[in-house]
This record gives structure tokens, C-alpha cells and sequence, in this order.
């Protein structure tokens, strides 16, 4: 399946909000990133989950006519830092971990395996 999408101006940043709803189209078992010299651009893969881990190796980031849903995606190098600029603040915005387990903590409070099921009321502050 091929889909085309609007490619975002260079000069401007990838800072607002997803569409929504968010629908998958399928889940994502194996990614691949590799560089096209030719074209000088980065190119991204997602790849669906097989029952076979031999077939995913030798599919991805390959042209072939048959095997698993994938999406590729080739992008020029400035789009790519600004990926990564957008993913590192998603993830310094998201739930702090837990000291003991590493986990994310919850708002409602964490059950922490290190602590043997044992649930404190912890409040985060916004």
C-alpha cells in the first residue's frame, strides 16, 4: 500500500499536536534506519509483525514484492534532527520513572514489583 502525505516546509517546526483519532494501520515489530547516499536521505522502515523472525531479517529496508506490511519513509537529514529534536521532548514530557523499578509512575499511584505488590498513594505534581 503506498500512501502520499503533505511534506512540512523546512522552516517550519514539527511542535503541534497529532491528528486525531489515531488509527493504526498495523503494529510494528521490526524497524530499520539506514542511509541512501545516492539520494542523501535517511531512510526509516516499520515493518509488521511475521511468524517467521528469518523473513523480517531478509525483507527489511529491501524491495520485494512479497512479505509483511511495512511503511518506509525517506527524509532529508534536517527533517530527521528535527524527528529526534520532537521525540526527545515527547519523552522528557512523559511520567517520570520510579527509583526502585524504573516504571513509569502514574498519577493514580504505582505498584511497584520491587516492593512486592505493596501500592503507596503517590500524587505528582503537574
Amino acid at each position: 500500500m503506498s500512501r502520499t502525505g503533505t511534506a512540512l516546509p523546512a522552516a517550519d517546526s514539527d511542535s503541534g499536536g497529532l491528528e486525531q483519532p489515531i488509527d493504526e494501520e498495523f503494529r510494528v515489530s521490526a524497524m530499520g534506519l539506514a542511509w541512501d547516499g545516492d539520494a542523501g536521505l535517511v531512510v526509516i522502515e516499520a515493518q509488521a509483525p511475521v511468524e517467521d523472525p528469518s523473513v523480517a531479517e531478509e525483507t527489511l529496508l529491501e524491495d520485494v514484492d512479497e512479505g509483511p506490511d511495512a511503511l518506509r519513509v525517506r527524509i532529508e537529514p534536517t527533517r530527521a534532527r528535527a524527528f529526534v529534536e520532537r521525540a526527545r521532548r515527547v519523552i522528557a514530557a512523559g511520567r517520570p520513572p520510579c527509583p526502585l523499578c524504573g516504571l513509569p509512575l502514574d498519577v493514580a499511584g504505582h505498584v511497584c514489583p520491587r516492593q512486592n505488590g505493596y501500592h503507596r498513594n503517590a500524587t505528582l505534581e503537574p
